[in-house]
This record gives structure tokens, sequence and C-alpha cells, in this order.
């Protein structure tokens, strides 16, 4: 499954835009109901890449690799709490700064999660940069 950028930047907002410290799979209907399967695989990458973590101490985020006779699939456990990291975060804001997600999309999507994160963090100091010069 390609990596869906502006699937991670809506993610990343709910998280950003929450009023609380921790969101569930239930803070992400629209999502869960148009691909959960798709939800579920962005979310575990971007666990893997330190963006989101789960909130309890062990650290689980509650999605689990299930099975039957003709396809895995992934379900989640309702009520398992995330958190955005500080990695989250900086992401997210660079995400948010004008045309870098459209950059990303049309320049950087064959690129990895990891590329696109130094990529987005260059273009977003570069920004802040012009800003401070100005």
């Amino acid at each position: 499954m390609k990596l869906d950028y502006e699937l991670i930047n809506e993610v990343l907002t709910i998280f950003v835009e929450s009023e609380k410290s921790t969101v569930t799979v239930d803070s992400f209907p629209d999502l869960y109901e148009k691909d959960a399967q798709k939800l579920a695989h962005h979310i575990i990458i971007m666990e893997e890449k330190n963006l989101i973590t789960g909130a309890f101490s062990h650290g689980k985020m509650g999605i689990e690799l299930g099975y039957d006779d003709t396809n895995n699939y992934y379900e989640f456990t309702s009520g398992m709490p995330w958190r955005i990291t500080s990695d989250g975060h900086d992401f997210a804001a660079a995400l948010s700064k004008p045309n870098i997600l459209s950059t990303i999309k049309d320049n950087f999507q064959k690129e990895g999660l990891s590329a696109v994160i130094d990529i987005a963090k260059k273009i977003a100091v570069k920004q802040a940069t012009k800003l401070l010069d100005d």
C-alpha cells in the first residue's frame, strides 16, 4: 500500500486539534468508515516513525493483525488511547506550512516517510528563516 500523505496530515491534524492529550480510533470516524485498513496501515507506520505512540506506559497501539481463510486484516481495540509525540508535532507543524503538503505530493510521493519528514522540516526551517530575514 502506498503512503498517503494527505491521510497522514489528516491524522496528525486530529491529534493536534484535539482538546484532550490523547485520542482513540473513535476520534477518526470518517477516516475509519472510509477505509479502516488503510487507516490502520498508516497509524502503524506513523507509530514506527515515532510520530505517534500508545499513551499507556506499555506503548501498545491496540491494532492487531487478524486473518481469516481469505484475508489478513487489522482490528482496532476500541478505547486504546494514543498520543502525538514531539516528532509528530514537528512534522504536523511542517505540513501545515504553505505549500509543503502539495510539494511533497507533487515531488516526493515516491520517497519514504523518513525522507519526507526530513524534507518537510527543511522546507519549514527555510520558510521560517526567510521570515526572520524579512
